[in-house]
């Protein structure tokens, strides 16, 4: 009786046991493998929105299209966060180096904050009248020079000009602007994939580039449907 009892233990303990085996086994087999990332649909993407042209093209921008908004800040902090986002200076630490530098690489800023705290900022309208570019002495980049009219809020008007030096390399570009390469300590790739992400990466967090992408295509960086609303209502 003692022994057909031990036999019977033994039996469902191996029994159970490889019940437990056969579905950790399943378990496994079930789990599904994480599906490569399509890494050229989003360089495609890129593709489609960097800048392929100079930073002489960049700076151009930046003075026609965004410059401007500085001289239009309601307050002190609208007029401190527009410089950062247009510099590309975003992070808190980024932030504080803007400022410990306001009397040497941002006397531009510096100049705008004197002219909010005397009132003559923010301006009803501005317009810009002139945007010229020459070649450095030193054959390495251009001095990008912008001239703004700005209609005041008492109907006066006054300009400003501003000049920005442009180095031919977009690393170094302008001291205000913060270039680090985003991405500069990955490990190098060891197969396709990881040198399509690297590439992604390298290229994607280019601010000037995702601001230019539609929603959708924001999504598919982010590796993100859309939201089906019609569902949802």
């Amino acid at each position: 009786m003692y022994k057909k009892l031990k036999v019977f233990l033994l039996l469902s303990v191996v029994t159970i046991a490889g019940c437990t085996t056969n579905n950790n086994a399943l378990s496994m087999q079930a789990s599904p493998q994480p599906p490569l990332v399509d890494y050229n649909k989003k360089l495609e993407i890129l593709d489609r929105l960097e800048n392929h042209d100079t930073t002489l093209s960049r700076m151009t921008e930046i003075l026609t299209i965004e410059w401007h908004h500085l001289f239009t800040q309601k307050n002190e902090e609208d007029l401190w966060n527009t410089y950062f986002y247009l510099t590309w200076n975003l992070r808190p630490d980024e932030k504080e180096r803007v400022k410990k530098e306001l009397s040497t690489t941002h006397k531009e800023l510096a100049t705008y904050l004197e002219m909010q705290k005397k009132g003559i900022l923010p301006a009803k309208e501005v317009h810009v009248k002139n945007i010229m570019a020459e070649r450095s002495p030193d054959n390495d980049g251009y001095l990008v020079k912008a001239c703004y009219l700005l209609t005041l809020n008492d109907g006066s008007s006054k300009e400003i000009w501003v000049e920005l030096n442009v180095d031919d390399n977009m690393e170094t570009f302008n001291p205000r602007f913060n270039t680090i390469a985003t991405g500069e300590n990955l490990p190098e790739p060891k197969n396709e994939q990881e040198e399509l992400r690297r590439q992604f990466i390298f290229r994607a967090l280019d601010y000037n580039v995702i601001k230019k992408m539609t929603y959708d295509e924001i999504l598919e960086m982010i590796d993100m449907k859309s939201v089906d609303t019609d569902f949802l209502l």
